[in-house]
């Protein structure tokens, strides 16, 4: 498994497991295009994780009878967890069944809902596309669900680029037209970076990695001040500490750090004044050893809410961590 996206792997599609969305605006809708994947799947003795809201799941389990007892069920989470995490979890669960060679099938609808925001909405399709190459590996087809009732028209309206797949009204798949291959889509949606207030509470600059454990402790101490909670403290330093040790071992030294809160949300940033080659589509699946290039932002996506890159430009590179 590599720790980013391989745009030309990622581009062959062909005879890859499916990677299929369906969009829904009725229960009637969702049962006519969800319960045949998952009667396919209880047909040829596979094991069927289903991750749905509990409404989804009454929805499936009117029209699939007694054989929803066969499905394990599962609530999302989602909306009170960290994205990068939940999806790491999806990822090891994969990777576990495909070790052990039991055939799986994979079946998730997220909790997200009107009032989510824009920037983890966005988060949320990025994750949706590396999952595309990140899983494929593995072999499991994966079906994901989108509530046109619920969930807001800036998520659904993209699924058709984050998936190679749709699912039609009888649950027969066709490719998607506007499918976007993996790399080229994180590389083209790497978020955008939130105005930097003047001045910010933490403004400081790391220029080797000596300076490191004080600027760890700098950050901890801001964080504790805004969120009392000592693991969300901790999640925030570790997340910071592997993207500056980043930014001075591949980009451009000095790099800048700032830290504010802005609307419930504490965000870190860090400049440097390098190239970025390779950050948008980096940290998505875990690196080969701890020490294989990668690694910082893998944890980073995984401890953080949001994470948005800018690379490559006259400005140099800038990564954003978001906490809420």
């Amino acid at each position: 498994m590599t720790e980013c996206i391989d745009g030309s792997r990622a581009a062959r599609r062909a005879g890859g497991p499916l990677h299929a969305a369906v969009v829904y605006d009725s229960d009637d809708a969702l049962g006519e295009r969800a319960a045949p994947f998952v009667r396919e799947g209880l047909d040829r003795g596979e094991t069927i994780l289903a991750v749905v809201p509990s409404q989804v799941e009454r929805v499936l389990r009117s029209v699939l009878g007694g054989d929803g007892d066969l499905v394990q069920w599962r609530e999302p989470g989602l909306a009170h967890r960290r994205t990068g995490e939940a999806y790491e979890g999806y990822r090891a669960f994969l990777a576990g069944q495909h070790a052990s060679g039991r055939p799986t099938r994979l079946l998730t609808g997220n909790d997200l809902d009107r009032d989510a925001d824009p920037d983890r909405l966005n988060a949320y399709l990025r994750f949706e596309a590396a999952s595309t190459a990140v899983f494929r590996p593995y072999g499991f087809p994966w079906v994901c669900l989108y509530d046109r009732r619920r969930h807001p028209a800036q998520l659904v309206d993209h699924v058709g680029e984050v998936h190679p797949q749709l699912l039609l009204a009888d649950g027969r798949p066709v490719d998607s037209p506007d499918h976007v291959d993996p790399a080229r889509y994180l590389e083209t949606h790497d978020g955008w970076l939130s105005t930097v207030p003047d001045p910010t509470a933490l403004d400081m600059p790391v220029t080797t990695p000596g300076e490191l454990r004080a600027a760890r402790h700098r950050l901890r101490e801001y964080a504790s001040a805004v969120d009392h909670r000592p693991c969300a403290a901790e999640r925030v330093a570790v997340a910071s500490h592997e993207v500056i040790g980043n930014a001075l071992r591949h980009g451009r030294p000095p790099c800048r750090v700032r830290a504010w809160r802005s609307a419930g949300v504490l965000h870190v940033r860090v400049d440097d004044g390098g190239l970025g080659t390779g950050v948008t589509t980096a940290g998505y699946g875990p690196p080969a050893a701890p020490t294989s290039p990668g690694m910082g932002l893998w944890v980073a996506r995984q401890l953080t809410d949001v994470v948005h890159t800018r690379a490559g430009s006259t400005h140099g590179t800038a990564v954003e961590l978001q906490f809420r």
